[in-house]
């Protein structure tokens, strides 16, 4: 086998399909064809090239160990995919393509979820919440199917568990981690559910017997509306952007789609179609805090893969460990709970109530997917029967309210991408640090911090989190500091 064909052919396979999920999640085409992708690539993903690439690691040092060892996990993860490739498909067309009923009302089933965020009549979200559970149920036995097969595949590799596979192939201390978010769970439970009952108070709903349209709607924050229109979302980007140095209305290779189109999917996304020179910016433009947060995330992503060097390695462009790049998504994202980068970019009489908004919001999502973590390491090593009532019980004992059993499968991305969201919250944490300790409190107004970031943006994903930590002056990953940054926030 040809190690630089595997290389050339592994980044045209990742344009290619890309550019397949943007056309799809963008609204902008209905099928989703990544089978016929894979099938043209189907080379990179069989038993012996996998074994190939294995061997080849094994027998490398150095650089070269490095990229291949990338490699060897790429064709591995392809392997699974491609198994699945239709049943990817079916999940997706199901979803841009499905429509439901409410009373009298018909709605995109992608839309809907919009219309559920936004409304403050409750019966009419529970309508809604229901109606896409029913969609839900159509989609399971296509879900269960994929889990199925990863699991099959995983023991066919030689591998224990998905479990086991995923994190020997990805360098994941999974229980190290889950370790450092019990910590943080336990150290806030008091404090979550305090400010949470507080957050349910105006619709009268207690903790206990909320639901998930309950929580997705408070977090929506119609309150706060006035001061985060979404016609102003972007031009607070291109201020904030230019702070550290950065013109994106002079940046060719990165393309901004805020287009709203009736199939588009609600969740913001960025397509690097190809890196660095055609990087696509995707959100639903809906208003009010989300657009901020989902845009400013994005741009994170974007701005990562756009300054990644030309001539880097294929390797560190598009595989890795993508906690690197939520990094620096999360980096961009949380300027909007900064209170100096509030006063320079966003009017408010008194920012208190938003902040501590912010900030519990945040400690939400820690505590999710902290849970989901814990699920998600019983599901994968111990199999699918009976992990419905799993996944509800092990998420209602972290974050209270009701959680559907049949929500066990979507609520789940693939390859423990909740543990690489949880690296990427707890080193931005410690990254942010290191820029106030430079720059100071202000640090998105100096251009060096932007040449600071652009010198780490610059390496794609060659290093993971856990060594940019170290090249950064610590020791490794320290969840410590995002713990004193919320109850300094929130207590």
């Amino acid at each position: 086998m040809d190690i630089e064909k595997i290389r050339a052919d592994l980044e045209a396979f990742n344009e290619k399909e890309d550019e397949e999920y943007y056309m799809n999640w963008s609204g902008q085409k209905d099928d989703m064809d990544i089978s016929s992708i894979f099938k043209e690539y189907e080379h990179l993903f069989t038993m012996d090239t996998v074994k190939f690439l294995k061997s080849e690691a094994q027998e490398a040092s150095g650089e070269d160990e490095r990229r291949l060892k990338q490699l060897h996990a790429a064709s591995s993860s392809g392997l699974l995919q491609n198994a699945v490739k239709e049943l990817t498909d079916k999940k997706e067309q199901i979803e841009a393509s499905k429509v439901i009923k409410v009373g009298d009302e018909e709605m995109p089933y992608r839309f809907s979820v919009v219309k559920m965020l936004n409304s403050d009549d409750r019966d009419y979200r529970q309508a809604i919440f229901d109606s896409r559970n029913q969609v839900l149920d159509e989609l399971n036995p296509v879900l269960k199917g994929r889990v199925e097969e990863f699991h099959n595949l995983a023991v066919s590799l030689g591998h224990p568990t998905y479990m086991e596979f995923i994190r020997d192939i990805k360098n994941l201390d999974l229980e190290s981690l889950m370790d450092s978010l019990d910590v943080l769970i336990s150290q806030t439970s008091n404090l979550y559910k305090e400010k949470m009952e507080e957050l349910l108070s105006p619709i009268g709903v207690p903790l206990a017997e909320a639901e998930k349209h309950d929580i997705a709607y408070l977090f929506r924050a119609k309150e706060f509306d006035p001061y985060f229109k979404k016609e102003e979302a972007v031009p607070a980007l291109k201020r904030t952007l230019l702070g550290i140095g950065i013109d994106l209305d002079e940046q060719a290779n990165i393309h901004l789609d805020t287009e709203e189109r009736e199939k588009k999917s609600p969740r913001a996304f960025c397509a690097p179609i190809k890196i660095p020179q055609k990087i696509m910016l995707v959100i639903m433009p809906q208003g009010g805090v989300q657009d901020f947060h989902s845009l400013f995330h994005e741009a994170g992503h974007a701005e990562h893969h756009g300054f990644v060097e030309e001539d880097c390695f294929v390797e560190y462009k598009w595989l890795g460990d993508k906690s690197v790049s939520e990094t620096y998504a999360f980096l961009l994202e949380y300027l909007n709970i900064d209170r100096n980068w509030l006063k320079k970019n966003i009017q408010m009489d008194d920012y208190s109530s938003y902040l501590q908004f912010g900030y519990l919001t945040k400690l939400f999502f820690l505590r999710r997917y902290g849970a989901k973590l814990k699920y998600e390491m019983q599901i994968h090593s111990k199999g699918l029967p009976g992990m419905d009532d799993v996944y509800a019980k092990t998420l209602e004992e972290t974050l209270i309210f009701r959680h559907p059993p049949n929500h066990y499968l979507a609520d789940m991305d693939d390859g423990f991408y909740t543990a690489q969201y949880l690296r990427a919250w707890i080193f931005e944490a410690q990254l942010r640090s290191v820029l106030r300790e430079k720059f100071g409190d202000e640090w998105f107004l100096d251009s060096r911090s932007g040449d600071y970031v652009k010198d780490l943006w610059a390496y794609g994903q060659k290093f993971d989190v856990v060594e940019l930590a170290q090249m950064i002056g610590f020791s490794g990953l320290d969840i410590n500091p995002l713990i004193d940054e919320i109850e300094e926030n929130l207590g």
